[in-house]
C-alpha cells in the first residue's frame, strides 16, 4: 500500500486551499457586481423620475385638468422613495434578462407621450381607475416596507395585507392603474408602451419566483397563494 509522502500531503493541501480562496474571491466578485448593479438602477430610477417630471410638468402646465399626469408623479415619486431606502437582499437575479426588465419597468412612463391623445373614457373616470389602482399599489407596497427593491431579490418573505390574495399585489395595481391612464391618454404608442410594461414585468415574475424559491417558506406560500397576479386568471 502506498501512503503520500509529506511533501504530497503539502501539495494536495495547498491545491484543495488554493481552490476554496478562488471559489471564495468568485463569490465575492459576484456579490460585488450584484450591489454594484442594484446601486445603478436605483441611481437610474432617480434620474429617469427627474426627467418624468420635467416631462409630464409641461403637459400639466398646458392643461392643468389632465388630473391622471399628477396621478402618475405621484405614484412614481412613492416608489422612488422606497426604491432608496431598500433594504439590502441576500440574494439578488442580476442577469442582463433580470437587468432588462427592470430597467424597462423603471423608465417606462418616459416613453409615454402625454401629448396628441385621444380619450377613449372621460378623465375623471381615469382617475378613478388610477386611484384603485394607486391605492392596491400603496397597499402593497407599505405591507413590502423596506423589502421593496428593483432587482428580483431575496429580502425577507412578506405574506401578510394584499398577498393573501394574489402573490405579486403591486404589479396588479400598476395594471389597473396604467389601463385607465392609457384609455384616458390613448394613442397607439401609449398602448405599445403599456403591453411592453407588461412583457417586462412577466419576466420579472418569473425571475422572482427564480430567486424565492430557494426558501421553504415560499413554497409554503404558493400552496397558500395560488395566484400570481391576477385571481382565477393567471
Amino acid at each position: 500500500m502506498a501512503f503520500p509522502s509529506e511533501s504530497e500531503g503539502a501539495v494536495s493541501s495547498s491545491k484543495s486551499n488554493s481552490s476554496a480562496q478562488a471559489t471564495g474571491q468568485g463569490s465575492q466578485r459576484a456579490e460585488q457586481s450584484g450591489i454594484a448593479a442594484e446601486w445603478f438602477l436605483r441611481a437610474f430610477a432617480i434620474f429617469i423620475y427627474a426627467i418624468a417630471v420635467y416631462n409630464l410638468a409641461n403637459a400639466l402646465w398646458l392643461d392643468p385638468t389632465r388630473w391622471t399626469l399628477m396621478a402618475l408623479l405621484v405614484t412614481e415619486g412613492y416608489a422612488m422613495v422606497l426604491v432608496v431606502c431598500a433594504r439590502r437582499s441576500t440574494m439578488r437575479d442580476a442577469s442582463w434578462v433580470a437587468v432588462a426588465a427592470t430597467l424597462y419597468s423603471i423608465f417606462y412612463y418616459v416613453l409615454f407621450d402625454p401629448g396628441k391623445t385621444t380619450p377613449l373614457i372621460s378623465e375623471f373616470t381615469g382617475v378613478v381607475c388610477y386611484i384603485i389602482g394607486t391605492a392596491f399599489q400603496f397597499y402593497a407596497k407599505t405591507s413590502l416596507g423596506r423589502s421593496f427593491g428593483l432587482l428580483p431579490a431575496q429580502r425577507g418573505l412578506v405574506a401578510s395585507g394584499p398577498y393573501r390574495w394574489v402573490r405579486h399585489p403591486m404589479y396588479l395595481g400598476y395594471l389597473i392603474g396604467q389601463t385607465g391612464f392609457v384609455l384616458t391618454n390613448f394613442s397607439w404608442r401609449n398602448l405599445s408602451v403599456l403591453i411592453g410594461i407588461y412583457l417586462a414585468l412577466g419576466l420579472r415574475i418569473s425571475r422572482e419566483e427564480g430567486v424565492l424559491q430557494c426558501s421553504d417558506d415560499y413554497h409554503d406560500y404558493r400552496k397558500q397563494v395560488r395566484w400570481r397576479l391576477i385571481p382565477y386568471i393567471f
